[in-house]
Parts: C-alpha cells; sequence; structure tokens
C-alpha cells in the first residue's frame, strides 16, 4: 500500500468486548418464533465468555455465532482502489491479496477475472504497493427491532378487555398463558418478562396499588446505545406506524410533546388508558387499568 491508503483491511468489523473482530457474516437466526441478528466470527479471535446463539445446524467448532447486541461499532470497511488507469472497491483480504471487484468492462484486464455484464468482475490481487484509501460504513441499523404496529396494538387491546380488577399474580399468569412471557423470582419477588419479542430490555414494569394492578409497560424496541439521525429516524418511523394503527382502532390520540419525548394516548372503552412513547433512546408502551385510571384522576395527575 502507499501513503494514501489507511492502515485499516477491508471487510466486516466489530467491536466484542472492547476487541475489534474480523466478522465473517451477519444472519438470522429463528428462535422459537423470536429472530436472534448474529455476526459470525472464529472463536479464537472472540474474548473468552461472549454470549453465543445457539441454531439447529451443526457449526464448525472453530466459529462462534454472537448476538448483535453485544456488539459494538459494527461496519463494514472498504477500500478504494486505484490500478492500472482503474478504480475499484475492494471488500475482503485474505493471505495479503485484496478482492478487488467492477462494473465498468474498460478495466478488466488480463487474466484472473471472474464475473459477467450483469453481477460486475472480481479478482484477487496482491496488497503490497496498492494505492488504497479505505472508508467505513457503520452498520448500527441491523441490530434494531421494534415491534409490528398491529401486534402492539392486539397486545393493548387484549389488557383492554381483560376482567379487571386483577392482580399482580393474577396478570402475570394472563401474559404467560397469552403470550408466552415468563416470570422469574428473585428474592421471593415476581417479575414479568417479555422474552418473547427479544427486545434489548424484557423487563415489564408492573405497578400495583393494594394487590390492584394499576398500570403495566414494557419496551417495544431495542434500546439504542448510540443515537444517530439513522436511529431517531428509525424509532421515529416504527413509532408514525404505532400510532397510525392505534388511531385506526381507537380514535384520534391526544399528543404531548416535551423536549425529546412524544407520546400519545387514548382512553379506551372500559375506562383504561392506552400510551404509546417516543424516546431518543427507544419506544415503550403503557396500559393503565381503569383502576389505575381512576387513581390517576382522584390525585389529580389527569
Amino acid at each position: 500500500m502507499t501513503e494514501h491508503s489507511t492502515a485499516h483491511p477491508p471487510g466486516l468489523f466489530g467491536h466484542i468486548g472492547g476487541v475489534e473482530v474480523a466478522l465473517l457474516s451477519i444472519t438470522q437466526a429463528g428462535t422459537l418464533g423470536a429472530p436472534v441478528d448474529y455476526v459470525t466470527a472464529r472463536r479464537a479471535d472472540v474474548p473468552a465468555g461472549t454470549p453465543e446463539v445457539s441454531v439447529d445446524r451443526a457449526d464448525s467448532a472453530d466459529l462462534i455465532r454472537v448476538p448483535v447486541s453485544v456488539v459494538d461499532q459494527l461496519a463494514r470497511w472498504w477500500w478504494t482502489v486505484r490500478l492500472d488507469g482503474g478504480e475499484y472497491q475492494a471488500s475482503q483480504m485474505r493471505d495479503g491479496q485484496v478482492l478487488i471487484g467492477t462494473s465498468d468492462s474498460r478495466f478488466v484486464w488480463g487474466d484472473g477475472w471472474d464475473g459477467n455484464v450483469r453481477d460486475g468482475w472480481q479478482r484477487w490481487v496482491d496488497a503490497e504497493g496498492l494505492d488504497a484509501t479505505a472508508t467505513r460504513h457503520p452498520l448500527q441499523a441491523v441490530a434494531w427491532k421494534a415491534m409490528n404496529a398491529a401486534e402492539l396494538c392486539d397486545t393493548m387491546e387484549f389488557w383492554a378487555s381483560a376482567s379487571w380488577p386483577l392482580t399482580r399474580d393474577e396478570a402475570q399468569k394472563l401474559a404467560v398463558d397469552r403470550f408466552g412471557w415468563t416470570i422469574e423470582v428473585e428474592d421471593g419477588t415476581s417479575y414479568l418478562m417479555n422474552t418473547v419479542s427479544g427486545f434489548t430490555v424484557t423487563d415489564v414494569m408492573m405497578i400495583d396499588h393494594k394487590n390492584v394492578m394499576m398500570d403495566l409497560s414494557l419496551d417495544v424496541s431495542d434500546t439504542i446505545r448510540d443515537v444517530t439521525p439513522e436511529s431517531t429516524a428509525f424509532l421515529g418511523d416504527a413509532f408514525t406506524l404505532m400510532v397510525r394503527e392505534g388511531e385506526s382502532r381507537w380514535g384520534t390520540p391526544t399528543m404531548t410533546d416535551f423536549e425529546d419525548t412524544v407520546a400519545a394516548h387514548w382512553d379506551v372503552a372500559g375506562g383504561g388508558r392506552i400510551e404509546f412513547t417516543f424516546l431518543p433512546k427507544g419506544l415503550t408502551a403503557m396500559y393503565e387499568t381503569p383502576q389505575g385510571a381512576e387513581l390517576s384522576r382522584k390525585s389529580g395527575n389527569r
């Protein structure tokens, strides 16, 4: 390489446990109906103790599948290579060689090219002495997930139609039976977890008063670690679809907007309230039971 190039090799990379790792691929595994994005890497390159994703098919012991949720700074590095009057994109490096490619037949010279006019041509060339410039292209969006708008509204309608009042234990059992959520017990206290959707935070917050449920809330998207214009656009699009679906079912919502937080809520049949909230780091949904809504009114919070 010449002085025009940078030291970073081309390919797919991410930081795992604070260590930059060359990645082989990104893909998705269907796990009990909840797809999990994961990357594949050489096991020897990944810090010990890194979580793994299990799949049904056998895999080489030399490889490890790692959930994207534990991978930071996921990005693909490309090289722009200038060679013999042509300019090429390089996407991989292996054994001292770089895979260059082009869709311009004028730059397909000599032997060693594979491809065609439809898919373009590629060939391996020696990395030594190449005039190349590296550029980094973040791939953060692959890790972001949000609940489908119809699924979210179905979930809220289930709670709105429940036979309130209910105790905390009764509401937890309903959630397990209806959604396949799970209950975890810590220090004698049971906690409801939405382990089905596969979001960053699985806890379902449940508030009760004198053993009567007041409200429950949950994350309906992944938690964004590093807020970017792209992540904000992703959450904004998902929130808009959720509000539109809610409007088609419960009518025009009441909207509130304070600093970076936007919320839409509906007072629904039976006396309860449904609320969707947008924050830069994620989306949440809450169902306030009829008993909770009444307590809010009496306390002057509504």
